[in-house]
């Protein structure tokens, strides 16, 4: 059976779990070109988009994408996604995209992957009334739901009546070979703190920026790997750039290289629907590279009992960055590898198409 994965967003740069899908079980995966940090860059990335002629660089897929306006963009991208499927003799989508696609209208059956609670308006993640009932509508129109928490699921089990829980893995061999920088940085004595992901104002990253400001000796350092060119990134480089280190992306082979370095990690989230019902990549990644974690109170994270893992309210992130010390994580993550998570979402794929 030929799968074809669609990502929520074509994000190369992080661990993202629809390419890990694709890649653990042999399968194709869409991908396309897409910035949204600034006017000129949507208008550059939606020119490039459509301009690329459907073709494959190894399992990797692409075709032409239109994005704005909505309704024009979601029937151009259907009518070429089937046209790709059938060129592809693909057998069936797993899509996690909330907006580009007519998931009634594609021609093979799909499994919605709902990597994010969109089921609720969010205004901070751009979840408005319209926009959500087109997810609904989505997940209705798949054979089932595949949701990144148990929680999760239970929202989308009032929506649909095959669900399961398939939550986010971890690379094992990519952090098996991990180097810390520490020595290269100076940092060899530090108590090293860090963030690590995509930056945007809802990940509160500014306000463990201010946290760490206030506990910050010349015993500790803290860096942010990740960012890009938005107003709000630049921002806090320009606040915090003399006293935190904003290293910027770095290619994905080289990102545990960085986790390695870590003592603390971070998860300053806003709490909302959105993030209580997410369960971050980097609270596992942090751990396997050795790292304690520090997360503001997500419901989701906090079910999953991290013996890793401290969590307290963001008011609450300067007491306890200084408090927590550096240990050593014991904690069998064997379960959290993306092959095992792989077979998890292959066994419901089949399970739904037999149904």
């Amino acid at each position: 059976m030929k799968i074809l994965f669609i990502p929520h967003v074509p994000n190369v740069r992080v661990v993202n779990r629809v390419y890990e899908f694709a890649k653990h079980s042999d399968n194709y995966v869409l991908h396309w070109r897409m910035q949204n940090h600034s006017l000129g860059a949507k208008i550059y990335s939606q020119c490039a988009s459509l301009c690329v002629w459907s073709g494959a660089e190894g399992k990797t897929l692409r075709m032409p994408m239109l994005f704005r306006p909505q309704a024009a963009a979601t029937r151009w991208n259907t009518y070429m996604l089937n046209r790709l499927l059938k060129r592809y003799r693909i057998d069936a989508v797993v899509n996690a995209n909330a907006l580009l696609f007519d998931v009634a209208a594609i021609k093979v059956p799909v499994v919605y992957d709902l990597v994010d609670d969109h089921l609720d308006t969010n205004a901070s993640v751009g979840l408005d009334a319209s926009r959500v009932e087109k997810i609904k509508r989505d997940i209705a129109a798949s054979r089932g739901v595949v949701c990144v928490t148990s929680a999760l699921e239970r929202k989308a089990a009032a929506l649909h009546a095959r669900t399961c829980t398939v939550e986010n893995g971890v690379p094992l061999e990519r952090f098996a070979t991990a180097v810390s920088k520490k020595r290269e940085l100076g940092w060899e004595h530090k108590k090293v703190f860090g963030y690590i992901g995509g930056v945007a104002p809802w990940t509160g990253l500014e306000k463990a920026c201010e946290a760490y400001m206030r506990i910050r000796s010349d015993a500790t350092a803290m860096a942010v790997v990740g960012g890009d060119e938005s107003a709000y990134f630049k921002r806090l480089k320009k606040r915090f750039g003399d006293a935190i280190l904003f290293v910027g992306p770095v290619p994905p082979e080289k990102v545990a290289d960085w986790f390695k370095t870590l003592d603390v990690g971070l998860i300053p989230f806003e709490l909302n629907d959105f993030t209580h019902h997410a369960m971050p990549i980097k609270a596992l990644e942090y751990g396997l590279a050795g790292a304690q974690v520090l997360a503001t109170p997500l419901r989701a994270l906090e079910a999953k009992m991290l013996p890793f893992v401290h969590t307290v309210p963001i008011e609450a992130f300067a007491e306890a960055m200084d408090r927590i010390k550096p240990e050593t994580v014991t904690f069998d993550f064997a379960s959290y590898s993306w092959q095992h998570r792989t077979q998890q979402l292959l066994d419901f794929v089949w399970e739904c198409l037999d149904g």
